[in-house]
């Protein structure tokens, strides 16, 4: 119970105990009358109670008409109630009023009676006695303790209106009575009820009522019984309208006034209370709580007091000793007095959430499920779910936390934190790798309304989710809205690098490597650097940009230098091996791989000796693959190390060696594919070394126990080889016969086997006459375009354009679904071109176009239309072309280099020089084909006609090296690079170049005009 509501009890004891003076005597004409009043009346006063009622009692009986009649009833009364005996009481006051209603004490007897009832709890007829009083008595001093005790009795009844209305006609009727500084107090108490009442609509508006009244009482009444202890009332009334400066100072100013222990221990607390809520005061206010603790122990307040110095405590971060102190108040059971029937529920609550930010979590969700326990339908139940799996996320426990938070997330919908519980059992679900679950969860989260604040870091963490869910198309998307949409925020780099990572994961390499290329541009020292440098060189690797690659993989080996030895690093060394090789840069290859280490040490060799086969040095190739196959002997890559030292040694022309090493590797039952290859191989060693009849057994080896290996077709072809090597036409020819009855379509396809392996080996003439033999007895629809297209290549490279083109345009016309059409196609192109018939070439490849087909088809018949354009002199259209080409070119198609090769020369005769030189850079360095060797030769060339012929030069020294099995390129290098050393007037250089080009070419035109350049020096 708060102070006001004692004081107002102690209020009504007054009230109830308050009795008028004695009237005094009247006059009377009889003597003994008059005595024996006067006797009564003073065994009254000695307060002998019995004996003055029965003196009372026998006057009356003996005086009945006296004039003191009506006042012995009246102290008869008195007596009787001093007696306790209020209902004999009761029936002489009745009388008094029945039987002398004029007389003045009737009136007195009627306010008696109404106490009367009041005390005896009869409250409706002590209202009706009381209103009588109101209605009829003049005296200010009745009517306002009538007044009073009705609106007492309002108030029990719950009518706090009639109550009020009571009240204020005591204060504002009858100002000057006793009774209006209690009632002001009763109309603070009414309304401080009111601001207090769950079902109050303006509590604000009450307690302000209430202060307002307090403050007239203090200001009318200072002398007041109650306004000496109205700083107390008045701290209550400030407090529930939180004006906590004001509770504070009339606590202060009023301290003394408080006397009763039990007031200033309310003091003290109401002080704590105040001082808490207040800024920068938690200190203070943590004194002030321990302090009630200290010198009150046991008051009503002091669980509340631990209560709040805890809070105090919780506030100012203190949280391990915030969550001891709630933990007393939990121990404690709720008592109605303590004015907190739910603290114990709020101090378990607040313990564990204390906990949790004491950095305790498992303490806390210990904490919490003890809560959930005791507390199962607490309005906090769905809070502290939420908070629990939030702890066990933290300690560690994500499928704990999953669990919990997944019961919430479906049981309590219209939890106000649901969202954030959802983003939470994703991210519980995403630690114990069940991406789908925290995809949805998170999905779920953001459409519940995940707060703003948490949306960046949802959004990024779903990209992450959608990449490990193997949605990488989604998660790039994904990465880049967040980009675009968080352009500020710290991850937006960290989003860059992942579209990238998730560009690559999908596939789409272009994309992949503009990405990582961005992020290194913004980002050059960003925590991912050396990983999109990684990333990238990867990228351009799988596009066969190798020259990119490289770059790539040589930042990422620079910038992770420290990490020596690490997977990543040993396989961008091998990739960067690997990026070099293509490119035929064999020794920087070579050293690339010998830096790497580790689990790929064997790739590494293997490659190593591949790089240095490549660069013409055999034997240092078969020392390093044999290293291999002695420190690796369980390598997947040791079997084909051994083969690749048999065919080091077929290279050198050491055929039995060759044979050797093979047959040695056929010992260690390699795999089939592999064993045919060895046995093939052995077939070609031995017949290359003029063992004819010693290659076709082991053809025939290939062909009776690997029948099904890719080897087996050409290994028949082979055994035709060997048998014509040995004069053997009717058993090559048997060899065909030999199928032709079981089987005629592998007896049709070794004959068309037999002329395609004339033509590779260079035996045109007979690889003529066996197509046309071929086409003339074949029904092979599959197997006559071939060889028609073979037929007119033949006749093409001889220089017999016209019947070339009648071949070609068969395959093209008459079969339209042969794979071989569009080679055909193009083939007759070239002838067109070559022929000066631009126009029928153009037609061919516009016929080409139209007719779709994959995508290096399409990009070829640009390519065709582009060249075709540029000799009929259209070059705005054949730039159009050329650049269809290379854009509808595949990744990696020898096309799309073609086409750049063809746009330099078009930019070159309209004078657009560094475009040119810039095409052909490109080409150079990622092309190892022709068009490689092409665009070298056409950079130097350019550079020599533009007046750099020391650039020339530097350029064109490369190309031998890099283009060794392209001789007409070789030769036009040289003989530019000639020119050059001229123009630099370095006759001697150019000397010795003629020189090479004479003797290296004999015969050939170019040896003829570097003999005329050289007789003209």
């Amino acid at each position: 119970m708060n102070a006001l509501h004692r004081c107002l009890s102690v209020a009504l004891v007054a009230v109830l105990l308050a009795a008028p003076a004695p009237a005094e005597a009247q006059p009377t004409a009889d003597a003994s009358a008059d005595d024996a009043f006067a006797d009564a009346l003073a065994l009254y006063h000695d307060r002998l109670y019995g004996s003055a009622q029965e003196a009372f009692a026998d006057f009356r009986a003996t005086f009945p008409d006296n004039s003191h009649t009506a006042e012995a009833l009246f102290y008869e009364a008195r007596a009787l109630l001093a007696l306790d005996r209020s209902a004999a009481a009761a029936r002489r006051l009745e009388r008094l009023q029945r039987d002398y209603p004029a007389h003045p004490l009737a009136e007195r007897a009627q306010l008696r009676l109404g106490r009367y009832f009041f005390e005896r709890g009869t409250f409706e007829e002590a209202r009706r006695t009381l209103h009588r009083i109101v209605e009829r008595n003049a005296d200010a001093a009745r009517v306002a303790e009538a007044r009073l005790l009705l609106g007492v009795i309002a108030r029990r009844d719950d009518r706090s209106a009639e109550a009020l209305e009571q009240f204020r006609a005591v204060a504002e009727q009858h100002p000057d009575t006793p009774q209006a500084p209690r009632a002001l107090y009763q109309i603070a108490s009414v309304h401080l009820g009111e601001g207090r009442s769950p079902q109050g609509d303006d509590p604000q508006g009450a307690s302000a009522k209430a202060a307002d009244a307090l403050e007239r009482l203090a200001e009318r009444y200072p002398d007041a019984p109650r306004a000496q202890t109205l700083g107390l009332a008045l701290a209550e009334v400030y407090f529930d309208l939180k004006r906590y400066d004001r509770v504070l100072s009339e606590l202060e100013r009023r301290r003394d006034a408080l006397d009763a222990e039990a007031d200033r221990a309310r003091a003290t607390f109401l002080r704590a209370e105040a001082l808490r809520r207040q800024p920068g005061r938690l200190d203070e206010a943590a004194s002030a709580y321990q302090r009630y603790v200290n010198r009150h122990a046991g008051a009503t307040d002091t669980r509340a007091a631990r209560y709040g110095l805890a809070l105090t405590h919780y506030r100012q971060k203190d949280f391990a000793r915030a969550a001891d102190l709630f933990a007393r108040v939990t121990e404690a059971p709720d008592t109605a007095g303590a004015g907190h029937s739910n603290m114990s529920q709020k101090a378990a609550f607040l313990a564990a959430a204390a906990r949790a930010e004491a950095g305790a979590p498992d303490e806390a969700a210990d904490a919490f499920a003890a809560f959930l326990e005791r507390f199962p339908e607490s309005p906090r139940r769905a809070d502290a779910l939420y908070r629990r799996g939030r702890a066990l996320l933290d300690a560690g426990r994500p499928t704990d936390a999953a669990r919990v938070l997944g019961r919430l997330t479906e049981n309590a919908s219209g939890f106000e934190n649901r969202a954030q519980a959802l983003y939470l059992r994703s991210r519980a679900l995403t630690e114990v790798d069940r991406s789908t679950g925290a995809l949805e969860s998170l999905d779920a989260a953001l459409a519940a309304g995940l707060p703003s604040n948490l949306q960046p870091q949802a959004l990024f963490e779903r990209a992450h989710l959608l990449l490990r869910a193997e949605r990488p198309a989604e998660a790039a998307d994904a990465f880049a809205a967040y980009r675009n949409r968080f352009p500020d925020r710290k991850n937006a780099g960290a989003a860059l690098f992942w579209e990238a990572e998730s560009r690559y994961r999908d596939g789409a390499l272009p994309r992949a490597a503009t990405a990582y290329q961005r992020y290194l541009q913004r980002r050059p020292d960003g925590a991912h650097a050396a990983a999109a440098q990684y990333g990238l060189g990867w990228a351009s690797f799988q596009q066969e940009n190798y020259g990119a690659a490289a770059r790539a993989f040589e930042r990422f080996l620079r910038t992770s230098a420290g990490s020596q030895g690490s997977t990543y690093h040993n396989d961008a060394l091998l990739r960067l091996g690997d990026s070099h090789y293509a490119r035929r840069r064999f020794s920087d290859a070579e050293a690339a791989y010998q830096r790497a280490r580790g689990e790929a040490r064997d790739y590494a060799l293997y490659q190593s000796g591949q790089a240095r086969s490549r660069a013409g040095d055999n034997a240092a190739a078969i020392d390093t693959w044999r290293r291999l196959a002695d420190d690796f002997p369980q390598s997947d890559l040791r079997e084909e190390a051994l083969f690749q030292i048999g065919q080091a040694h077929f290279q050198e022309q050491r055929y039995e060696r060759a044979v050797s090493t093979w047959r040695t590797l056929l010992g260690t039952s390699p795999a089939a594919t592999l064993a045919a290859r060895a046995q093939y191989g052995i077939g070609d060693a031995l017949y290359n070394a003029g063992r004819s009849a010693a290659a076709e057994r082991a053809y025939r080896t290939v062909l009776d126990e690997y029948p099904d290996s890719p080897y087996a077709s050409d290994a028949a072809g082979s055994i035709q080889d060997a048998l014509l090597a040995q004069a053997d036409d009717t058993g090559a020819e048997a060899l065909a016969d030999s199928l032709e009855a079981t089987d005629p379509e592998a007896a049709a396809e070794l004959r068309f086997r037999r002329a395609e392996a004339q033509y590779q080996r260079g035996a045109t003439d007979e690889a003529r006459r066996s197509f046309q033999r071929f086409v003339r007895s074949s029904s092979d629809e599959n197997l006559l375009p071939r060889a028609y297209f073979y037929l007119g290549a033949i006749y093409a490279d001889a220089g017999q354009y016209s019947e070339a083109e009648g071949y070609l345009r068969q395959v093209v016309r008459d079969y339209p679904d042969s794979e071989r059409r569009a080679d055909a196609a193009r083939r007759l192109g070239r002838l067109y071109l070559k022929t000066d018939r631009p126009e029928r070439a153009l037609d061919v490849y516009e016929q080409m176009a139209a007719s779709g087909g994959a995508e290096e088809g399409n990009a070829q018949a640009r390519y065709g239309q582009g060249r075709a354009l540029t000799a009929l002199g259209r070059p705005d259209r054949a730039e159009e072309r050329l650049r269809q080409a290379i854009e509808q070119a595949p990744s990696g198609a020898p096309v799309a280099q073609d086409a750049r090769v063809a746009l330099g020369r078009l930019y070159e005769e309209r004078g657009r020089g560094d475009e040119a030189r810039s095409l052909y850079r490109r080409v150079a360095e990622e092309s190892q084909i022709r068009a490689g060797a092409e665009a070298l030769y056409r950079l130097g060339a350019l550079l020599l006609a533009e007046g750099q012929p020391e650039a020339a030069v530097e350029e064109l020294q490369r190309l031998p090296e890099l283009f060794a099995g392209y001789p007409d390129w070789i030769a036009r290098s040289l003989l530019a690079q000639a020119r050059a050393f001229r123009r630099l007037d370095r006759p001697g250089q150019a000397n010795q170049l003629y020189d090479r080009l004479q003797n290296e070419f004999a015969g050939t035109d170019y040896a003829k005009t570097a003999r005329r350049e050289q007789e003209a020096l």
